[in-house]
């Protein structure tokens, strides 16, 4: 693979003018040298820090719904767990699109269970990057329909402090400390710490229910080893931890509509625990012609998700999800839901305690040439990863009645799921910019080697003896080319691209990887904000989860379904006028079914040929505007979702159509300090955003939330 690399500086010639180098510290996937100073892979996205804070949302689903060709589905109003697809992908948690944090993997465990609980609180990013189409060659493993990069601050050299403080609906309190110090003439060190939390909106009886406590924070370090801006070295620790009265457990249609507030009495005790701890190495050396990068990272996860499984009335156990979506047939279990009910019944809550670690290490190396009129620019990179999803659960039995729940029988330790998923894998990329005049032609291709392991103990394998231990193994090797042409005039870019997409298809024997092709068109302004993109996706095979998040049973199985079809229409559309700003963005979709087939995936179900795909609007549409005046600064955003359906077998769009309006008022005090208030949902309109995990819920109240801003 780095072969091409290095014949290529063989041939360079001595006396070559090369561009100046580029910075590395922020670890950017778009950041071209000067020459080109553009990522030329397509319709990709940056969002400033300005743009991520503007309406002071925590929710990265509503923050990012906003972009051209991106879904979010709001599952809790705070944010907590992000659901994000793009150009057509599925949104369930994120499975199916990568995270990275700084060009590194960021989920839990990418590969083993990219499905995983972690979101990450985008207070502290300076941007974020979106890429789409054939720049997912440089990301990977997913690759349909694009990847996320949340970007850490890298400072600017200077020594600094900011503070946030900010208050609002629902007891909701939030703090932020972030800065930067020089110890010495080559050092930086950034850092910051975060706080959020609420009393919730929801409520179970008389009770205030779905609060949280979250708690966010870094450090950074960043050292030149000399003073001529070669070697840099780099040390991220960054932690998480959330403490959240959430549940799985959802409302029937009617109760989400006529009270939308209202949590059944059985998920009194659901509650959610995260801790996260990311440690990462990185060294760079750059170069007169590019950069050599090595990144180490490793990042702890644990989470028990201890939460409502199913009730037994006296016949027997019947899962949450089966209970909601037929409560006509379960009159006593659904009344003992609710807590109606009289006689005795029993509910199972289960812990869902796991563990997940990853690891590796990956390298970049980036440079360029120039022959005459020709510049020549080379990226390569390698990664060898491992990660895994350990699962140690046990389930507690309650007797429930009328405002009792009381513990009856407490779990066995692995009873409940006694198992460790792990995945290692060897990924590889390389591609070449060839740019001649206003043409640039960019051409390369991503390698996966997979190879995906389960260990099951069994449920009376507490101690891991291993002694009727079930074993299995899945292995995938592919090839992921991918082509874009881009061409540029004075006012105006156009591009072109195509690529193979993928995701890992889990250690399942006989289930194989989703594969698909996908392609993108567009034009682009030089300088102002004004993109159109035509996307098509063919998906040769569909892969769907057995995942209780998605309303299954929660064996976290993969398996293979049909073959489907995606394409449709991004664009963004931004004018300036003396003080004022605006910009509107939309994103049009057709995602269906090619052929018929029968699933147990309670997302898809029956499926018909034609039939469309669960949580993917036909229409999506922003529109933003801000005005400034003197000191103030005034803001509304609108935003709009076409229906949906909540599984591809329903004949009707069960998820109705949306207006969302949210606006921010800011005063600046002095040039350091600052005043806003922002409102969310500012109509207060309460539509049903989903029907998983099991059963409706609906979008979050109006919020104002106060807060003070001020830098040193």
């Amino acid at each position: 693979m780095i072969t091409p690399l290095l014949l290529s500086v063989l041939l360079l010639p001595t006396d070559t003018i090369l561009p100046p180098p580029v910075e590395l510290e922020s670890i950017t996937i778009t950041a071209q040298s000067n020459a080109t100073n553009e990522h030329i892979s397509g319709a990709g996205i940056v969002l400033e820090r300005k743009a991520i804070q503007a309406f002071d949302q925590t929710d990265a689903n509503t923050i990012l719904q906003n972009e051209p060709g991106i879904y979010g589905q709001q599952e809790d109003g705070w944010g907590l767990r992000m659901n994000i697809g793009i150009r057509g992908t599925g949104t369930l948690r994120s499975s199916r699109i990568t995270l990275m944090e700084d060009g590194i993997l960021t989920a839990p465990a990418a590969y083993s269970a990219p499905d995983a609980y972690y979101t990450p609180v985008i207070w502290k990013y300076s941007h974020i990057e979106v890429l789409k189409g054939a720049a997912q060659i440089v990301t990977g493993p997913q690759s349909t329909g694009g990847a996320l990069n949340f970007i850490t601050p890298v400072g600017d050299e200077k020594t600094d402090m900011h503070f946030t403080l900010a208050s609002g609906a629902f007891d909701q309190i939030k703090g932020a400390i972030s800065g930067e110090v020089l110890p010495s003439e080559r050092t930086q060190l950034l850092f910051g710490v975060f706080h959020h939390e609420a009393s919730g909106f929801h409520t179970i009886g008389d009770n205030r229910g779905g609060g949280f406590n979250l708690n966010d924070g870094y450090l950074k370090l960043i050292h030149h080893l000399d003073n001529k801006d070669i070697h840099h070295l780099e040390v991220l620790l960054a932690a998480t931890s959330e403490r959240s009265e959430q549940t799985y457990l959802g409302t029937t249609f009617s109760t989400a509509l006529s009270a939308p507030n209202e949590r059944y009495f059985s998920s009194s005790n659901d509650e959610m625990t995260m801790d996260r701890l990311m440690t990462r190495l990185g060294y760079t050396i750059n170069l007169k012609q590019g950069f050599i990068r090595a990144d180490v990272y490793r990042q702890y996860v644990h989470r028990n998700w201890y939460k409502l499984n199913n009730i037994d009335a006296g016949n027997g156990g019947v899962a949450i999800a089966s209970i909601l979506n037929d409560y006509v047939d379960y009159p006593t279990e659904f009344k003992a839901m609710k807590g109606e009910h009289s006689d005795t019944a029993i509910a199972e809550l289960k812990a869902n305690n796991r563990y997940y670690l990853s690891q590796g290490v990956q390298f970049r190396i980036q440079f360029t040439q120039r022959f005459q009129n020709i510049l020549l620019k080379h990226e390569a990179g390698l990664r060898f990863h491992y990660d895994h999803a350990d699962r140690f659960q046990h389930s507690d039995h309650y007797f429930i009645g009328p405002n009792i729940f009381s513990l009856t029988q407490a779990g066995i330790a692995g009873a409940a799921g006694n198992r460790i998923d792990y995945t290692t894998a060897q990924s590889g990329y390389h591609r070449s910019t060839l740019s001649f005049k206003n043409l640039n032609l960019q051409a390369g291709y991503r390698t996966e080697n997979i190879q995906a392991f389960r260990m099951d103990y069994g449920a009376n394998d507490a101690s891991r003896s291993g002694e009727n231990i079930k074993a299995r193994i899945n292995n995938s090797l592919v090839f992921l080319p991918g082509l874009s042409l881009n061409y540029s005039t004075q006012k105006w870019r156009s591009y072109a691209g195509i690529h193979r997409g993928f995701t890992p298809a889990g250690s399942k024997e006989g289930v194989l990887p989703e594969l698909s092709l996908c392609s993108e068109a567009g034009i682009q302004h030089v300088k102002l904000p004004i993109n159109l993109t035509l996307f098509h996706s063919a998906y040769d095979r569909l892969l769907g989860s057995d995942a209780a998040s998605a309303g299954g049973s929660g064996s976290g199985e993969l398996f293979n379904g049909g073959a489907a079809k995606v394409y449709g229409l991004e664009g963004q559309l931004g004018k300036s006028y003396k003080h004022q700003e605006i910009r509107a963005t939309i994103t049009a979709t057709q995602a269906y079914f090619i052929e018929s087939f029968s699933s147990e995936f309670d997302g898809w179900g029956e499926v018909a040929a034609g039939d469309f795909m669960p949580y993917i609007p036909k229409l999506q549409c922003a529109f933003q505007h801000s005005l400034e005046i003197r000191r103030w600064t005034i803001s509304s955003q609108l935003q709009y979702l076409s229906p949906r359906k909540s599984a591809a077998q329903m004949d009707d769009f069960d998820l109705p159509k949306s207006l969302v309006v949210n606006g921010a008022v800011n005063y600046a005090l002095t040039e350091n300090v600052t005043f806003k208030l922002s409102i969310q949902n500012a109509t207060n309109t309460r539509h049903i955003v989903a029907a998983r995990p099991a059963g409706y819920r609906t979008f979050a109240p109006r919020m104002a939330l106060l807060s003070i801003n001020a830098s040193l």
